[in-house]
């Protein structure tokens, strides 16, 4: 069973001065700052994925499932990645 959620009050006094903190400076990092740092990386560890693909049918299976959820997401680039992923692919059953 989890335990409710507490903070000891020195975490809460924090918090509230940060929270104070955030509102004189108008805000903090804006959504779509955050969301495009967020697609950026997405981008990054697909492209990881695609560089490590071993060929096997669980790997494809992985990939397929990112490429599908990096398309939906818009992270850029994903054509290319699926361009480089086929090419690796075709290497693989030529040999």
């Amino acid at each position: 069973m989890s335990r409710a959620f507490s903070l000891t009050p020195a975490e809460a006094r924090e918090l509230k001065r940060r929270a104070k903190d955030l509102d004189r400076r108008g805000g903090g990092i804006p959504h779509a700052v955050v969301r495009a740092r967020w697609l950026a990386k997405l981008g990054r560890e697909l492209a990881e994925m695609v560089d490590a693909y071993d060929g096997s049918a669980r790997g494809a299976k992985k990939l397929l499932e990112a490429l599908l959820v990096a398309e939906q997401e818009g992270v850029p680039g994903v054509a290319e990645r699926r361009h480089a992923l086929a090419l690796k692919m075709g290497k693989r059953r030529a040999a």
